[in-house]
C-alpha cells in the first residue's frame, strides 16, 4: 500500500509547468518531491555544480599542504622558501579553479 494515497488534481499553464520543471532539474528532485519540500517549508537550493566534487577535493589538498607547511614551520622553526612559493602557487590555482567555475 502506497505511504501517499491522496492525489489532488493541479492545473497549470504551459508556463507553469515549465517554471516547474526547471526548479525540479535545478534542485535535482522530483517534481512531487519538489512540490512536497515546498509545502513542507523546506529552503531549497540548486544542486551542486558539476565541478563540486573536484574543487572540494583540490581545496582539501590545499589545507593538507598548509597543515604540513605549519608542522615544518612549527619544527623547524621556518619553513623554506620552495614549500612557501608551492603553497602560493596552489592556493592560486584553487582560488582561479573557484572563481572561473562555480
Amino acid at each position: 500500500m502506497r505511504k501517499r494515497s491522496r492525489v489532488i488534481p493541479l492545473h497549470l499553464t504551459d508556463r507553469e509547468l515549465r517554471q516547474l520543471n526547471e526548479q525540479a532539474e535545478r534542485s535535482g528532485l522530483s517534481r512531487e518531491e519538489l512540490l512536497r519540500s515546498l509545502i513542507r517549508g523546506v529552503e531549497l537550493r540548486a544542486r551542486p555544480c558539476e565541478h563540486h566534487a573536484d574543487l572540494l577535493h583540490k581545496a582539501a589538498g590545499l589545507c593538507n599542504n598548509a597543515n604540513q607547511l605549519a608542522r615544518v614551520a612549527n619544527t623547524y622553526g621556518e619553513a623554506n622558501q620552495q614549500s612557501v612559493d608551492e603553497m602560493t602557487r596552489i592556493a592560486r590555482a584553487v582560488w582561479e579553479e573557484v572563481r572561473d567555475k562555480w
